[in-house]
């Protein structure tokens, strides 16, 4: 029931990124220890709320 509240509060919407964009999104997911989505979600949070991301460097290095 709890995730039932939850979902009713939040809206979806898709993202397309093309592959090298995507590969550095998940390096970036992976050291912080979280899903692409939820990287995805905090990235736009932090902008929206006029924040600096801190983006970890060497992430688009193969």
């Amino acid at each position: 029931m709890h995730s039932k509240l939850i979902s009713d509060d939040m809206k979806r919407t898709t993202v397309s990124f093309e592959d090298d964009h995507y590969a550095i999104l998940e390096k970036w997911a992976e050291k912080d220890i979280r899903t692409v989505p939820n990287l995805i979600t905090a990235i736009v949070v932090s902008v929206l709320r006029g924040e600096p991301m801190s983006v970890p460097t060497n992430l688009d290095k193969k």
